[in-house]
């Protein structure tokens, strides 16, 4: 163990395991050794550690759900932080009351480590809209927002009822930020450049109908069922879908913007690579049949982006990060 370890774990004053396999905290079950391991159920431990981590010069990273991630088989050489916070507090109510009825906004704080479908949950059976077409999101609010995760029945960003959120900045400083910080696109934030760690994230939701949010989350759920693959090893997407203007512009059949559409008409579906295959429900989902590591995946993944480019011209962006040693 180096020094900077020794002193970080001493300083920390946090249980730190060395050496921990990280593939069970992946949804693709793929990962090797980190040299530490810490959790943070706190959301002043979540900074003690951060902070002391950039003191010591020691890389890290922030794990949320597992999502959206693919950790090389050789595993990452530096810190990763296990982010559980897990509070979901009511900050206040914000308009009139119109027929006996609360009319306007209802401000729910969620810690970047809660559980996105937690949240969900939650704001549901408070009979709060906004965030109800997410059911069946994984991973956490953290990841979601640096992702500023996506669904399309109906369409809906995580950004577009995020209020405002506090940060810890790369200079150490923890403040408070407006939702325009996050310059959020698809499959976009700021933070993704900046480095900024989310530590809580303040929702602007609706007053509605419980019954009618479990409706459209139920419908949501539903079509997740029929058009992607369900209880396996997946992270998500592979790919973002194109723009419009590249679709015109190559010609794809119908001007369609879905990556999972060209990757199938491609023939992506046939593609296996050891225990790596494209997902027969969804050709944009790669899933994990059996033992298949970081270097089956990246080679189909290369291959998947290979067919749409010799097929269509078009060049796939890659949407899953990849982390650590491969």
């Amino acid at each position: 163990m180096t020094d900077q370890y020794k002193k970080f774990i001493e300083q920390v004053g946090l249980p730190v395991k060395e050496n921990e396999i990280l593939a069970p905290y992946t949804t693709y079950k793929i990962g090797g050794p980190v040299d530490l391991f810490i959790e943070c159920r706190e959301t002043k431990d979540l900074i003690v550690v951060v902070q002391t981590a950039r003191m010591y010069e020691i890389p890290f990273f922030m794990l949320g759900g597992g999502s959206n991630i693919l950790i090389g088989d050789k595993g990452f050489r530096g810190l990763v932080i296990k982010n559980v916070t897990k509070n979901i507090t009511v900050r206040g109510m914000k308009g009139a009351i119109t027929k006996g009825i609360p009319d306007g906004s209802v401000y729910v704080e969620a810690e970047s480590g809660v559980p996105f479908n937690a949240l969900v949950r939650y704001s549901i059976e408070e009979g709060l809209q906004g965030l109800e077409m997410h059911l069946g999101l994984p991973g956490s609010v953290g990841g979601a927002i640096f992702m500023n995760s996506k669904w399309t029945r109906p369409p809906a960003f995580v950004g577009d009822v995020v209020y405002q959120a506090t940060i810890l900045t790369q200079s150490g400083e923890v403040k408070a930020v407006s939702k325009d910080y996050f310059k959020f696109s698809y499959g976009s934030s700021v933070i993704q450049k900046t480095g900024d760690i989310i530590l809580s994230v303040i929702f602007a939701l609706k007053r509605s109908n419980k019954d009618a949010l479990w409706k459209t989350a139920n419908e949501s759920m539903e079509y997740r069922k029929t058009t992607q693959p369900q209880g396996v090893k997946t992270a998500g997407c592979v790919f973002k879908n194109i723009s419009l203007v590249e679709a015109v512009f190559a010609g794809t059949p119908n001007h369609t913007t879905s990556a999972g559409y060209l990757i199938d008409k491609a023939g992506g579906k046939s593609l296996v690579v050891g225990d790596a295959a494209v997902s027969p429900v969804h050709a944009n989902f790669v899933v994990n049949t059996g033992k298949a590591t970081s270097h089956d995946m990246v080679q189909l993944i290369d291959q998947m982006r290979t067919k749409v480019k010799e097929t269509f011209g078009v060049d796939l962006v890659e949407e899953v990060k990849r982390i650590g040693e491969f």
